[in-house]
């Protein structure tokens, strides 16, 4: 079996260069992720691209002072986005149906896979990117800070930049832990301990399992989230 990469990895870059991308690059890079997939033609997400150096300083600092979201060459929030898609239909005197969790999903899914072809799109013109989950510790101040309506809902965020580092390829679990054929497969004990042992670089503690047990523990940061989120999605029309 080849196992040749097809692409070139990606590796998240934390340290930008402090200058602009030419003048329409961003443009370019973003008309290539419209080409992404979607479900039956709606496209529903939206970018908002965040210039402001006030806004990006705040948004850094909620998200766990993470200082590239303020000092790459651009920040873009990903949204999910059933607004345009509720005025399209208005504009034929058509109403939205009601379907919060279905709409929730499909956004979710059109916005992942466009802001992964705009990832992928940057990395082919040689920037740096990296994608910025902690948007959400703040994800009610970021509703009204981007004057977000009611129908869209930020996900993450994205920087883009001219790297300022080479940062080494981080590992990932076995093949055989994500490929599974006909039917789900659950792992066995020696398969856990194996990704457990090769993903243990990842971090300075050499200890993947705390990094998990940070995040996703009881009393971890996705817990701590729960609360603020859920109540973004009643505020946005998510809420089921």
């Amino acid at each position: 079996m080849n196992a040749e990469p097809i692409l070139a990895p990606h590796r998240s870059v934390r340290v930008f260069l402090p200058v602009p991308l030419p003048e329409g690059m961003l443009e370019r890079i973003v008309r290539e992720a419209q080409r992404a997939p979607t479900d039956a033609t709606a496209q529903m997400y939206s970018f908002v691209r965040v210039t402001s150096g006030e806004l990006r300083r705040r948004i850094a600092e909620f998200s766990g002072e993470q200082s590239h979201v303020a000092d790459a060459a651009e920040f873009l929030v990903v949204c999910a986005d059933l607004h345009r898609l509720e005025a399209v239909l208005a504009s034929r005197g058509r109403g939205l149906g009601t379907y919060p969790a279905t709409g929730l999903h499909f956004a979710i899914v059109d916005a992942s896979l466009a802001a992964q072809r705009l990832v992928d799109a940057a990395e082919a013109l040689g920037l740096g990117t990296v994608c910025i989950g902690g948007i959400l510790n703040g994800v009610e101040e970021l509703v009204g800070l981007l004057a977000l309506p009611r129908g869209v809902l930020p996900l993450f965020g994205v920087c883009l930049g001219q790297p300022g580092e080479a940062p080494v390829e981080r590992p990932r679990v076995a093949l055989a832990s994500v490929l599974h054929t006909d039917r789900y497969r659950g792992q066995t004990p020696e398969a856990i301990e194996a990704d457990v042992a090769s993903m243990a670089a990842i971090t300075r503690s050499r200890d993947w399992v705390e990094v998990l047990v940070r995040y996703f523990a009881w009393g971890g940061t996705m817990e701590q989230r729960e609360g603020a989120l859920r109540r973004v999605l009643d505020q946005q029309g998510f809420a089921c």
